[in-house]
């Protein structure tokens, strides 16, 4: 079990130094550069070239070129001060160690490491070294030793929350535990992952509650509309009995007109044919008037207990349906307050993993963020992070618009955050790379070629080369509007989206570049602001209004812009519904150099 373990974390580091495939320099750029730095004796520089002439022999499966550099590298780093540089150079090298089962060599670097990230202070520096050191430890056997580290390590991951990490110090302290005979220790170890993995089933089981609360609530909907059309169809049978009843009762004024008629000709007839027969003629009609009355009175009877009776049994109907309509409301009145707890409480765990404003200022200093959400939780969600570079650190932006909006698009968004946290966290820090690798994530994750699953995501993400005074881009449908000395430019994504269903062949994401040689207004978004319907005809805002409105304001201040961007669509929508989430992210970049 110990030989696989270090056989699969091995591999996965090995994956990390050979995932940066395409070099920006060849060896043939980076030496010349590397000899001129030396010469001048910068220091800081050349560490840093033979830290990058490393990682391309590595990438192009040449570990014994990798290792005369990484050597250099850690001994000008050390001359500069540059204590990331020389944390990287010394963790790389006990890397390629490693890989190289030379475990005793590679655990003095890791050990070096260690003590750089000690001084940096910097917890995922700090948490990676922990995890190599008691990994090469309980390569050579040494198994009392690799527990101090872990459990150091095991502390910074329930402090961060990362779970997976937490899980991976767990089982190898299980592990090194039972090496050693701490059996009691390492059953705790053991009960600890097995809560860690029921905890994760907790809460898949209550994203599925979620689900299943929502189907219930579709379906309350569809009885409130049979009920409604039950009620419209009776009182249309009411109005049919009334029509009836009024009928009959003009028609029996009718009858009795008619008798009156009849009555008043016998008289004459009689009168006419038999003066004799008068007494037997009078007594004849006195009987027919009699009859007549009964008839009429039981008929006028009859009709007054058909009415009475209908009356009564609809007046049932209508109380029951009505009773019925009442309990069916407060009950679906009850779930909704549920449904509506379950969702506020949904969006503070998605505002917890949203960038805070101060990171965000932090990574850019003139920025910001407009997040709309249609309903309370959003599909939209917006990520920053910065890459390890050996003097500035890089910036990565992304602006992502998931399938749907509302409950089902959060849950998106989620999976999205944290797979960019596992992706650019691990070391991969080319745009088309990322989404690649996001790609892949997304599918994964959702089984998209066993299930038919079609939700994904479209993305737009740049990183800010500080160092070099670049934007790199790449797409995922979403694009990227820039504006430089008043001229505006949109670079279109790629037309496939993250995920997305199943993959009839494969593709590549394409990178762009934008030189940033004066200052620049950048943006980022989704189609939220431009599909929105509003103005006088109702229609969407569309692409060119929203272009030509960020011409319009992008020499103002980013707070300026943004209250702009908010009130132009709030007075756009004049009445109508917000259509979808809407976010807009702009940030001002400024060549290499400028502060």
């Amino acid at each position: 079990m110990k030989r696989n373990c270090m056989r699969f974390l091995f591999a996965v580091a090995s994956l990390l130094i050979v995932i940066d495939s395409e070099a920006q320099q060849t060896v043939a750029e980076l030496e010349p550069l590397l000899q001129a730095a030396i010469k001048a004796k910068e220091n800081g520089k050349a560490a840093y070239y033979a830290y990058e002439l490393a990682k391309i022999h590595v990438a192009e499966q040449h570990p014994e070129k990798a290792s005369p550099y990484l050597s250099q590298g850690i001994s000008l780093a050390r001359k500069s001060g540059d204590k990331s540089l020389l944390y990287l150079c010394n963790d790389r090298m006990g890397l390629l160690l490693s890989n190289q089962k030379n475990y005793s060599k590679a655990l003095e670097y890791y050990l070096d490491a260690l003590a750089v990230a000690e001084e940096l202070k910097k917890s995922d520096y700090l948490l990676e070294s922990l995890l190599n050191v008691s990994t090469a430890y309980g390569a050579v056997k040494k198994y009392k030793k690799a527990i101090d580290p872990l459990e150091r390590a095991l502390a910074i991951t329930l402090n961060n929350g990362d779970a997976l990490k937490q899980r991976q110090c767990y089982a190898l302290l299980t592990e090194y535990c039972g090496k050693i005979g701490l059996t009691d220790k390492a059953n705790e170890y053991r009960e600890l992952t097995k809560k860690l993995d029921d905890r994760q089933q907790a809460e898949l089981a209550k994203q599925q509650e979620h689900q299943a609360l929502e189907k219930q609530v579709q379906e309350k909907d569809a009885v409130q509309k049979n009920t409604a059309a039950a009620l419209q169809k009776q009182s249309q049978q009411l109005r049919k009995a009334e029509d009836s009843l009024l009928a009959t009762r003009y028609s029996l004024k009718e009858t009795t007109s008619s008798l009156e008629e009849a009555r008043i000709v016998n008289e004459k007839r009689q009168l006419e044919i038999d003066l004799l027969s008068k007494d037997k003629a009078l007594a004849d009609l006195r009987l027919q008037e009699q009859e007549a009355r009964l008839e009429n009175e039981a008929l006028f009877r009859n009709s007054i207990i058909a009415v009475v009776v209908l009356l009564a049994i609809l007046s049932i109907v209508l109380v029951t349906n009505y009773r019925r309509k009442i309990a069916v409301n407060k009950k679906i009145d009850q779930q909704n307050k549920n449904i509506k707890s379950s969702i506020n409480y949904a969006q503070r765990i998605q505002e917890a993993m949203l960038p805070k404003r101060d990171a965000q200022q932090k990574l850019l200093a003139e920025s910001f963020v407009l997040f709309k959400p249609r309903d309370i939780v959003s599909g939209d969600f917006y990520w920053f992070s910065e890459i390890k570079s050996w003097y500035s650190p890089d910036v990565v932006i992304v602006a992502a618009d998931c399938t749907g909006h509302g409950v089902p698009g959060a849950f998106m968004s989620m999976i999205g955050i944290n797979a960019l946290n596992g992706i650019v966290g691990g070391g991969m820090a080319e745009p088309d790379q990322i989404l690649q690798a996001l790609d892949r994530d997304i599918r994964n994750a959702l089984q998209q070629d066993k299930t038919g699953n079609n939700d994904g995501m479209d993305v737009a993400l740049c990183i800010f080369r500080k160092e070099k005074g670049i934007l790199e881009f790449a797409g995922a449908k979403n694009p990227l509007v820039y504006i430089q000395n008043g001229k505006l430019t949109q670079i279109k994504g790629d037309i496939h989206p993250i995920g997305g269903g199943k993959r009839k062949h494969e593709f590549t994401y394409r990178k762009h570049k934008v030189p940033i040689e004066e200052p620049t207004i950048v943006y980022l978004f989704s189609d939220g602001y431009r599909d929105q319907f509003g103005g006088k005809e109702g229609t969407k805002f569309l692409s060119k209004n929203f272009n030509q409105l960020l011409l319009d304001i992008h020499q103002k201040p980013m707070d300026e812009q943004k209250k702009i961007l908010d009130e132009r669509i709030e007075s756009w929508k004049s009445g109508h519904p917000q259509t979808d989430d809407i976010m807009v992210i702009g940030f001002k970049l400024y060549p290499a150099g400028v502060v």
